[in-house]
Order: C-alpha cells, then structure tokens, then sequence
C-alpha cells in the first residue's frame, strides 16, 4: 500500500520574510563574452570589487564585456573601468533586473534580486543570487506551463523544491549551487505568467519528499506516462521503494498521451544486428517488433536483449513505451507518453488537480511511502553542504 506522511506542514508568510538565497549560474549553454543589463523594477547597488560605485534606479542600463580577464563596466555615461568582480544588489525584495547575452546573442530574460559576475579567462560567469521561492517558481513555469490548477503547482512545487536542494552541491566548484538547466531543472528567469505559481510555493514553503530515512527523495518528474509510469531501476541503476511502476489513467487522452514515428525496416533490422542481436538472422521477421500491453525494460529475442531505454535514446523516440508494426518497407511506431516516465506525470497530475484531487492525493498517487516534510525539519547529514553553509 503507497503511504504519504505529513510529518510538518508549515506554511510561513514569504513577503517580509528573511530570504533563502540561492546562486543559479545562467546562460549554461554559452560562453558569455559581453551582456547588457537592465534595471526593470526597485533600486539596485553596483559593487566592484566590493566597493559601491553607483546606485541604479528603474530605466538604468550597464554593459558588461569580458577584456583580458576582467568585466569591464560602462553606463550611458561612464566608464567605471575593469574589476575582478560585480554585484548587482538589490536595495528592496521587488528590484527586477533583466539580462541580454550580446556575444553570443541571446534573449533577455528577468530576473528577480541580485547578479553576481566573476569573469574568467574566455566567458563571464553569470549568477543569479536569488531567494529559493522566488527561484522555484521561475523553475516550475519553465518546467510545466502557466495554466493548470493551484493543486497541481502545489504538487510540482515540492518536488522542485525536492529536486532543487539535493541538486544543490552540484556545481559549487564552478562559484554557485545549480545552474538553469534541465539537468538541474530548467530556470528561465522571473515566473511573470501566473501569479497561482508562486502562490502555490509559498502556500507549501520549505515543504520537501522525503525517504523513510529522512533522505531527499530523487524527485522525478516528466510530461506524460503514456497510461503508467516507469519503475526507477528500468531505467536508472538504482532501485528505490518510492519510486515503483504505477498505472496511470489520468494521462490518457492528455496532449502527449501518443505519438508516431517510422522507420526503415533495414534500418531497424541492422541496428539489432550492431547492438549484439545476432537471432536476427534465424528467426521470423514478425518476431523483431516490439509490443508492450505494459512497460517492458528490455526487448528480448531468443537469448539476447536490449534495454528499451537504450532504443529510445538511440532513435529519439519520445518515450521508451511504444508498440512497432510493419508497413510495407518501413516499420510504424505507435508510441504513448513523453519523458523517460518515472515519478509524477505532470500531465495526469494536472488532470488529477481540475478532476478536484489535492496535492497531497496527487504526490500519493505517484510516489510510494514517502515523507512530506520541512526540509529545515531534516537532519544536517541530509542537506546540502550549501545550504547548510549560509
């Protein structure tokens, strides 16, 4: 039987409150040479150095540009020169600052409180320091849209917030705890979308998964099942009690419930050949389909096999639960759901919250004996070295 425990829930006002900060490394992807930097709300404080060099007020402008190891800094009017450092602070929890990448070329994203820049020898490091709900609820608007109900942006909250601290050492050699990516979770800036977002963050804040042992969960998440998720160790190494195959009604006839694909039979056929299938050339071809009434994690034939998993990185399919029928020289991909499947399917969950479930009904459903809880609740020995630093 799956248990849900709610050992604390302790909800506390955000606004006025003192912040939890984390430092997200933006612009991931790229090597930062030169940015532009707005100030779009509130008031902030530029620090070279350390030392206060200018107060910025809503409308201001920097440029910021990579020269021999140094940011160098300039406004409309002044040349402020190079420094080895820069903070942006902000001087009220409203200041919204946006950032521009010139070299190379990328959007403006905002972001709410502080930028910090540490230029290094061929990019700028770029860091957001920003309060932790403020940062989840840019995560969970990037992560899963800004038009399902409340109760599912509770549910995702938690388990972006779950996700978030036990990421959170992951990148502490490089100058700050995550960065905006998906595999730290995707983070594109101030949630502006649906202020139901942030509401629903502050309504569980500080609420977290836990184990049995009081360990963070691996908070897994994906778009859509297909009608039943995937167990934890058909796709990862590790097998977690949490983390079990669970049918799942509510993703059926949800957008990415079933796709299609086709590919050359040949194709087929001579990838099972070079992935170590040599039964191939003894048995019929009508046996080299693949079929899944339920989630398979290896496609067997004869004596050999190969992981699903496996398959789907390779073809790019959309999910690793799909079924395979000919059509003349090619071969048809029926395929339901979208993600590698484990943990909570965000479409279903959010079918479940219009259907009128909780938030709590809707982790249960998902997630097998776990603990919902405070994360300042845990022991030291399961949070983040970071955290625990500040």
């Amino acid at each position: 039987m799956k248990r849900i425990i709610i050992v604390l829930l302790a909800v506390t006002s955000w606004i006025g409150s003192v912040a939890q900060p984390v430092e997200v490394g933006l612009f991931q992807n790229h090597l930062v040479k030169a940015a532009v930097v707005y100030c779009s709300a509130g008031n902030y404080q530029l620090l070279l150095d350390g030392e206060v060099r200018l107060r910025l007020q809503e409308g201001d402008i920097l440029y910021l540009t990579l020269e021999e190891g140094k940011v160098k800094v300039l406004d409309a009017e002044r040349d402020f020169g190079y420094a080895s450092g820069l903070e942006l602070r902000s001087l009220s929890t409203e200041s919204v600052f946006r950032l521009r990448s010139i070299t190379p070329e990328i959007s403006s994203r905002m972001f709410d409180d502080n930028l910090l820049v540490i230029p290094e020898d061929r990019y700028l490091t770029l860091i957001n320091q920003v309060d932790l709900d403020k940062y989840l609820a840019g995560v969970v608007e990037a992560e899963s849209g800004p038009n399902a109900a409340k109760e599912f942006y509770k549910a995702q909250s938690i388990l972006c917030r779950t996700y978030a601290l036990k990421q959170m050492d992951r990148h502490t050699n490089e100058g700050f705890a995550i960065c905006d990516e998906p595999h730290c979770q995707t983070y594109r800036g101030k949630s502006t979308r649906n202020p139901e977002i942030l509401e629903a963050i502050v309504e569980t804040s500080g609420m977290v998964l836990a184990d049995f042992n009081f360990k963070l969960i691996t908070a897994a998440y994906h778009a859509n099942s297909g009608g039943q998720t995937q167990r934890a160790s058909d796709v990862w190494i590790a097998d977690v009690d949490y983390l079990q195959s669970v049918v799942d009604p509510y993703s059926l006839h949800q957008s990415h419930a079933k796709w299609q694909d086709t590919i050359s039979f040949e194709a087929w056929k001579a990838y099972l050949l070079k992935n170590g299938m040599k039964s191939v050339t003894r048995i019929p071809e009508e046996i080299i389909y693949i079929e899944q009434m339920r989630r398979k994690k290896f496609f067997i034939l004869d004596k050999d096999s190969i992981k699903m998993t496996k398959i789907r990185e390779d073809w790019g399919f959309k999910s690793a639960f799909f079924d395979m029928f000919p059509n003349g020289d090619s071969v048809l991909i029926w395929g339901k759901g979208f993600g590698h499947g484990i943990g909570m399917s965000q479409e279903g969950a959010m079918k479940m919250a219009r259907d009128g479930y909780s938030y709590q009904d809707i982790l249960q459903f998902y997630f097998h004996e776990v603990r919902m809880m405070d994360y300042r609740d845990l022991p030291d020995s399961s949070l983040p070295k970071t955290l625990l630093d500040q």
